[in-house]
C-alpha cells in the first residue's frame, strides 16, 4: 500500500475508503492480511484520479471498466483543456459570479454547481476560491443581510457551494509525509463554509487534511490533533463574534494542545478575539491568501525536520 500511494499521490486512507465504499480495486490478500496491488491497480487509480480532477465523482466512475474510464478522462481532460483560460482572466471570473449570483436568486442548484465546477476547470483552484467562491459567499450574506436575498436562497447556496468545495477537495492527494493539519470551528460557531474555504486551499498547497466541521469543543479538536498528529489546528470563527465562550474554548484548546502544535484562526469573526488570540500565541489569518502563505512556511519548516513529537 505504501508504494501505491506513492505512485499514485492517494493516500492510505482514501486507498481504503475507495477499495471498502466502492469496490475501486480488489488487491489480493498475503496469509497475514496485507494488501497487495498489481500493476494493473495501479494504473486503475492513476485514471481514477485523473477523473476526479476532471470534475467526476468517485461513486460514478469507481466501477467502470478500463476501456470506459480511460474514454471519459481523455474526453474531460480535452475539453478542459479547450476551457481553460489564462491565469487572472477578469471577464472569465466576472462571468462565473453573475451566472452563480442569478442561479442563487432563480433557487437553481444545478445551475449553480455548474457554475462552480466550469469555474475550476477553467480557472487555477486558488483563483476559483479567492475570487469566485469567496466573493461570491459575501455577496450572497450582504443581500441576505439587507432582506434582498431570502433565507431559502442562501441555504440552498451554502449546500451547493458546501458541495462544490468536497469535489474540489477529494481531487487533492497530498504526499506522503505531508504535513497534517485539523480544521474546524470552536463551539458556537456554526458557520462552517469559511473552514471548508481553508481546507480546501490546505488539500491543494500540501497538506493532508482533516476535516471537523462546525461547532467542536476545545476537548474533541484537541483530541482529534492528537490522534491524527496534527502539525497545526485551524479553525474558522465567523459569527458570533466577541463571544466570551468563544474566547475561553480558544484558551482552553491553547492549554490542551502539545506547545509544537501550532493554531491558527482565520475568518470575518476572529478580529474581535484579537486580545485572546495574542495572548495564546495564535496565529492570526485574514486572507486566504495569508493562509497559503503560512502553509508555505510552516509546511517547509516541517519537512526540513522540526515536526512536533
Amino acid at each position: 500500500m505504501r508504494v501505491v500511494a506513492q505512485r499514485t499521490g492517494l493516500t492510505p486512507d482514501l486507498l481504503r475508503a475507495w477499495e471498502k465504499r466502492y469496490g475501486a480495486v480488489a488487491p489480493v490478500r498475503s496469509a497475514g492480511g496485507q494488501r497487495h496491488y498489481t500493476d494493473a491497480d495501479v494504473d486503475r487509480l492513476r485514471l481514477l484520479v485523473r477523473a476526479l480532477k476532471g470534475g467526476r465523482q468517485i461513486g460514478q466512475v469507481a466501477r467502470l471498466s478500463e476501456r470506459e474510464l480511460l474514454a471519459i478522462v481523455e474526453a474531460d481532460e480535452r475539453q478542459a483543456e479547450l476551457n481553460r483560460a489564462p491565469s487572472g482572466d477578469g471577464p472569465a471570473v466576472e462571468g462565473f459570479l453573475s451566472s452563480a449570483l442569478m442561479a442563487v436568486e432563480r433557487f437553481d442548484a444545478y445551475a449553480l454547481e455548474q457554475t462552480l465546477r466550469a469555474a475550476a476547470l477553467r480557472l487555477p483552484a486558488d483563483e476559483v476560491l479567492d475570487q469566485v467562491i469567496a466573493p461570491l459567499l459575501f455577496t450572497i450574506g450582504s443581500l441576505w443581510h439587507q432582506g434582498l436575498l431570502l433565507p431559502a436562497n442562501e441555504h440552498l447556496a451554502s449546500a451547493t457551494i458546501r458541495k462544490v468545495l468536497t469535489w474540489m477537495g477529494e481531487a487533492s492527494a497530498p504526499p506522503m509525509g505531508a504535513p497534517v493539519l485539523v480544521i474546524g470551528t470552536p463551539a458556537g460557531q456554526l458557520h462552517e463554509l469559511g473552514a471548508m474555504l481553508a481546507a480546501t486551499s490546505a488539500g491543494g498547497h500540501g497538506w493532508r487534511v482533516v476535516y471537523l466541521g462546525p461547532n467542536l469543543p476545545a476537548e474533541e479538536l484537541a483530541r482529534a490533533a492528537q490522534v491524527a498528529r496534527a502539525d497545526a489546528i485551524a479553525l474558522s470563527v465567523i459569527y458570533p463574534i466577541d463571544d466570551p465562550k468563544v474566547a475561553d474554548e480558544l484558551r482552553r484548546l491553547r492549554r490542551l494542545l502539545p506547545p509544537k502544535v501550532s493554531l491558527v484562526v482565520g475568518g470575518g469573526g476572529a478580529t474581535s478575539y484579537t486580545g485572546v488570540l495574542r495572548e495564546i500565541g495564535a496565529v492570526t489569518i485574514g486572507p486566504l491568501s495569508d493562509l497559503r502563505r503560512w502553509l508555505r512556511d510552516e509546511g517547509q519548516r516541517i519537512l526540513a525536520g522540526q515536526r512536533p513529537a
